[in-house]
């Protein structure tokens, strides 16, 4: 959101920055500098987009829409299972220890996680999706997780 207006008080913009203002812009201003200040801003909410999907060409996911499909069929997740997918899908190759796992998906409303739930969740996704010999999470014994992104079995 920009604010486009002629309000240019101090107290004016930072009421728009507090109403979630990404911009904000007083009149008069030169057209060519709105244009950056507008394609800067849309290139910055592409990127976002992009960064909240994960396509390995098989198994897709987009956190933003919670939406999620397997060889172009649809899969359904919870939303612990969601944020789980995401945390591993964000550090690839990267072993995450229970307790890491554990700390993360602790939403700040503290919704705990036990060990036992994160079990099940690590289980619930690993039968959604791990099908024709694809790996995609790995058990890292003594330690936790790992992404490993559909390399075969």
């Amino acid at each position: 959101m920009i604010f486009l207006t002629a309000n240019d008080m101090e107290s004016d913009m930072l009421k728009g920055y507090e109403l979630g203002a990404d911009d904000y812009v007083t009149k008069p201003f030169p057209m060519s500098v709105f244009q950056k200040k507008l394609a800067a801003l849309l290139s910055r909410i592409a990127k976002q987009s992009e960064e909240d999907k994960y396509n390995d060409g098989t198994f897709a996911i987009d956190f933003k829409e919670m939406t999620a499909s397997l060889e172009g069929k649809a899969l359904v997740f919870t939303p612990l299972e969601y944020r789980l997918l995401k945390i591993f899908t964000k550090n690839p190759q990267n072993v995450l220890t229970r307790q890491m796992l554990l700390e993360r998906l602790w939403d700040i409303d503290e919704h705990f996680v036990d060990e036992h739930a994160l079990t099940v969740a690590v289980s619930r996704v690993r039968n959604k999706i791990e099908t024709n010999g694809q790996q995609y999470i790995k058990t890292v014994y003594g330690m936790g997780y790992m992404w490993v992104g559909g390399v075969q079995k």
